[in-house]
């Protein structure tokens, strides 16, 4: 006889469904416990990953090791930019540094002007690099400025193994965030209204003041590809490899999963996810 393959997310469901069983001696159920150490069903899947079912952290692999973040950092960017939101509607000038910017970028020139909120949703949509330094040329003196503002930041959402340098997310000497660290920046971030809203926006379009028009894509794709997909934020550098904060809503539960340094972010996000929304019906979370 042929012996059956066994399935790992089969066996999760399982080992799962009877940790939810548990009753006291009056039959009372149980809350389900945090095992003392997360397992990692995935090796291999990054350098760094976590995932998590509503607030508890539930498979890991090296969360608290400091790599390089990429464009993950956008998401402190956008939340020290918002300390202030004047400048959503003041007029951002596109430097001539800003528009040289390396990819990805929006494709902005020199001498362009948007609004704050427009630089904004090109930085959260599409990860545009021309944007995020039009924004913060637009907002501090200069970049060391700017910095000591998302590191004081970090530090009040108790990102305490983190460090940033560059605000837009390229690799720098001693710049490094843990998976730990950026999923308490994920559920900050997605807790401030508009950058929920653009994390989730598949496509923006607009008009510079003189009329210049762009449309550009979400670089996320899990979004209109997984159910229930609301963002948050791609990354990618040479150093840092594929970077990836994800959020996904179903049943009024929700999944998050923070990856650096993996290989191939998309199906394996897909995966990590719907697995971790079968183990969450199972235990009824």
């Amino acid at each position: 006889m042929t012996a059956r393959r066994r399935n790992p997310t089969a066996a999760l469901l399982l080992v799962a469904a009877g940790l939810a069983g548990a009753t006291d001696a009056r039959g009372a159920t149980l809350p389900l416990r945090p095992a003392p150490a997360l397992t990692d069903p995935y090796p291999g899947a990054a350098r760094a990953y976590l995932v998590a079912i509503g607030d508890t952290p539930r498979w890991a692999h090296a969360a608290h090791q400091p790599l390089p973040p990429a464009s993950l950092v956008k998401l402190l960017t956008a939340l020290v930019l918002l300390e202030d939101r004047r400048f959503l509607t003041e007029p951002v000038a596109v430097t001539a540094a800003a528009a040289a910017t390396e990819p990805t970028r929006a494709g902005l020139r020199a001498g362009d002007v948007l609004t704050g909120e427009q630089a904004l949703a090109a930085m959260l949509v599409h990860s545009a690099n021309d944007a995020c330094m039009a924004l913060v040329a637009h907002a501090a003196p200069d970049i060391a400025s700017f910095v000591a503002r998302l590191n004081a930041r970090a530090a009040a959402l108790g990102m305490r193994a983190s460090r940033f340098v560059d605000p837009c997310g390229y690799d720098a000497p001693g710049q490094y965030a843990t998976a730990s660290d950026l999923l308490r920046l994920a559920r900050a971030a997605h807790g401030e209204g508009l950058i929920a809203r653009y994390a989730a926006q598949p496509m923006l379009e607009f008009r510079t003041r003189a009329g210049r028009r762009y449309r550009l894509a979400n670089t996320n794709q899990l979004l209109g590809r997984l159910d229930g997909a609301m963002g948050l934020k791609t990354g990618y550098t040479r150093a840092a490899r594929q970077c990836l904060i994800a959020l996904a809503e179903r049943d009024g539960r929700q999944v998050w999963l923070v990856m650096l340094g993996g290989e191939q972010r998309w199906w394996l996000a897909h995966r990590m996810i719907n697995d971790a929304f079968d183990v969450a019906a199972v235990e009824g979370r």
